[in-house]
C-alpha cells in the first residue's frame, strides 16, 4: 500500500478494551490539512448508516496522525474467488444503493467505489461497509470543470479499473459515477472479472492502459456488458450514465427494481449470510471492434490471479499521486475541504486520540 494512503493495524482502546481499526500515516504536526483529518470529518458527518464504519476517534501526535475506526473484516474482492451468484450480488447492490443514497443525500460524492473498498462486517455476516473516503468531496452545484488526462500527463480521479468514463475524460465526478463504479463492481462479481482486468498488463504504459481500459469500458453499454445477466444489471450501469453531473439518481426505482429481482431469483434468507462461493457461468459476449481486450476465462490458474493482483496493486489513482503532495501548494487539491461549520461540528464531537505513557 502507498505510504500516503496510511497503514491499517488492528488495535486496542486502553480504557474500553475496544479493538478497533487503527489507520496510521506520517504527518507533521505543522500541517493542518491532513488527509486522514479530513477523512474522519466525512467519516463522522456520514454517521448512522450500517454501510458507513463507525468511528472512535481522531488523533495528531508527533509524526503520525491516527483514526480510530470499526474493525471490519475483508473485502468483497477478498471474499469473491470468482464469479458469486446472482442472489449474493442483488443483496451487494441493495445495499450499496442505500449507502450512496445517504452520502449523496448528505451532499458528498465518494469517487473511489472499488471492491476493496466494499468490507464484510465481522458482527453480521450479511452487512458490508463502504470505507476510504479520503477522495471523497462536496457535491460542486458549480457546472463541472474539465481537463484531459492524456495531453495533460495527469491521472484520473479514482482507480483506474473502476473510474467512470467521465474520471477518464477528465469531468469533475458527481453522483453518476459513483453509480458507474459501483456498476463495474457488480459486473466483477457476476463475471469474476472485467474484459480490461487483463493479467500482465502492467507492463504496459500507464497511458496505453488508460487508453484501452476507457475504450473498453465505453463498449460496455449495459445490454451488452450484462447480456448474461438479468436486464437490472445492465440498467445500473446505462443508469448512470445517462445522468447529468448534478442529478441524483432515481434510487426508489433502482431499489425497487433489484428488490423485486431479489424475490424472482428467490432469496428467502435476506438476513442471513453472503455467500461468496464460486459458481459456474457461461458469458454471452456482445462485444465489438478491435479496440476491446478480453480475459473471460474463469478458471485462470494461480499465476494468471497473481499476475492479476499485481496489476491491482501497480494501478495509479489521484489518491496516490495528487494527495501523496497534500501539502505542497500547486498539487493542493482545493475541493477538498468542508465548510467551517461542518469542520467545528466534526472536530469539537470525534474523540481525542492522545498517547498514553506507562
Amino acid at each position: 500500500m502507498p505510504p500516503t494512503q496510511g497503514l491499517v493495524f488492528k488495535a486496542v482502546e486502553a480504557k474500553s478494551g475496544r479493538t478497533v481499526a487503527l489507520k496510521k500515516s506520517r504527518v507533521s504536526q505543522r500541517l493542518n490539512r491532513t488527509i486522514i483529518r479530513y477523512e474522519s470529518r466525512i467519516l463522522h458527518l456520514l454517521q448512522g448508516h450500517p454501510a458507513i464504519p463507525a468511528i472512535y476517534g481522531y488523533g495528531q501526535l508527533p509524526h503520525f496522525e491516527y483514526l480510530a475506526m470499526e474493525l471490519l473484516g475483508p473485502s468483497v474482492k477478498d471474499c469473491a474467488t470468482g464469479p458469486v451468484a446472482v442472489i449474493t450480488v442483488v443483496r451487494v447492490v441493495l445495499q450499496m444503493l442505500s449507502a450512496l443514497e445517504h452520502i449523496h443525500k448528505h451532499g458528498f460524492v465518494h469517487r473511489d467505489i472499488k471492491p476493496e473498498n466494499v468490507l464484510s462486517s465481522l458482527t453480521d455476516p450479511s452487512r458490508i461497509v463502504l470505507i476510504d473516503f479520503g477522495i471523497s468531496r462536496r457535491i460542486n452545484p458549480a457546472p463541472p470543470t474539465r481537463y484531459d488526462p492524456l495531453k495533460e500527463s495527469r491521472y484520473i480521479v479514482g482507480t483506474l479499473h473502476w473510474a467512470s468514463l467521465n474520471a477518464h475524460d477528465g469531468i469533475d465526478l458527481g453522483p453518476r459515477d459513483d453509480l458507474e463504479s459501483l456498476a463495474y463492481v457488480v459486473f466483477f462479481l457476476l463475471r469474476g472479472n472485467l474484459p480490461w482486468r487483463i493479467p500482465g498488463s502492467y507492463n504496459e504504459s500507464i497511458k496505453s492502459r488508460m487508453r484501452r481500459i476507457r475504450a473498453s469500458k465505453a463498449a460496455a453499454s449495459g445490454d451488452k456488458f450484462g447480456a448474461s445477466f438479468p436486464t437490472e444489471f445492465g440498467y445500473l450501469l446505462d443508469c448512470g450514465r445517462r445522468l447529468e453531473y448534478d442529478q441524483m439518481p432515481d434510487y426508489a426505482e433502482l431499489k425497487r427494481r433489484f428488490t423485486d429481482l431479489n424475490r424472482c431469483v428467490g432469496d428467502m434468507d435476506a438476513e442471513g449470510p453472503l455467500d461468496w462461493s464460486s459458481v459456474g457461468i457461461f458469458i454471452r459476449e456482445e462485444y465489438t471492434g478491435s479496440d476491446i481486450a478480453h480475459s473471460e476465462d474463469n478458471t485462470e490458474s494461480d499465476h494468471e490471479r497473481d499476475e492479476g493482483n499485481k496489476e491491482e496493486s501497480f494501478t495509479d489513482s489521484y489518491f496516490a499521486l495528487d494527495i501523496g503532495n497534500w501539502d505542497r501548494q500547486e498539487a493542493r487539491d482545493r475541493s477538498l475541504t468542508l465548510p467551517i461549520e461542518q469542520v467545528e461540528l466534526a472536530d469539537s464531537s470525534i474523540p481525542r486520540i492522545v498517547e498514553v505513557t506507562k
